[in-house]
């Protein structure tokens, strides 16, 4: 009798555990993908105070200013952002301006050799069931198309915010506050990445 009432014991122990099993691992994914976004936002931050040397044809050269850029497109390459895939890059300047375009130009098909067209570092793709569904502006608010960069550019610590709708090639509008990225799981758990024009990044 006593061993029966120990192994109904450990059976509903053991089936209360399976069933809320998956919701933890769900949990789980949603939260360190949030926490990665933000460490790679942190990332290009760093990159640009602390005048980060990248590769280039010509030798190794810094660059003013690198950021992370996100959107909910869809696209083949795997060199431009997705719902699935974002990209660090260093923003270069282009010929005849003096200051970097805050905007994601690649035309390469490989990452980590900056040139003029392709100013890829780092294509980072979302493995999990999660993805980003959902962007949001204080100055646009709910985005379903174009891109969105984060670039920061040296010596300052804040962040520039740059909207770019389809077809667009510049930002518009010209100032953002903040942008949120909601990113969400199989089983609809949403995790929220904010970044504040004054470098403060954050995940609810």
């Amino acid at each position: 009798m006593e061993l029966m009432v120990v192994l109904g014991i450990v059976a509903l122990v053991s089936s209360v555990l399976l069933f809320n099993y998956s919701d933890f691992s769900t949990n789980i994914s949603i939260r360190n993908l949030s926490q990665e976004v933000a460490l790679a936002i942190r990332k290009s931050q760093t990159y640009a105070t602390s005048v980060q040397g990248v590769s280039i044809s010509g030798g190794d050269r810094s660059y003013p200013s690198y950021g992370i850029v996100f959107s909910l497109e869809a696209n083949s390459s795997p060199y431009l952002p997705t719902s699935k895939r974002f990209i660090s890059f260093a923003d270069i300047v282009p010929d005849g301006e003096s200051l970097p375009n805050k905007i994601y130009d690649s035309a390469g098909s490989e990452c980590g050799n900056v040139a003029s067209m392709s100013e890829c570092l780092e294509s980072i793709t979302i493995t999990s069931a999660d993805s980003l569904f959902q962007i949001e502006t204080d100055a646009t608010g709910l985005i379903s198309s174009g891109t969105v960069s984060i670039t920061f550019r040296r010596p300052s610590p804040d962040a520039i915010i740059c909207f770019i709708p389809s077809g667009e090639s510049a930002c518009l509008p010209d100032t953002i506050s903040y942008v949120s990225l909601y990113f969400k799981s199989a089983k609809d758990l949403v995790r929220k990445v904010s970044v504040w024009n004054t470098g403060q990044i954050n995940v609810e």
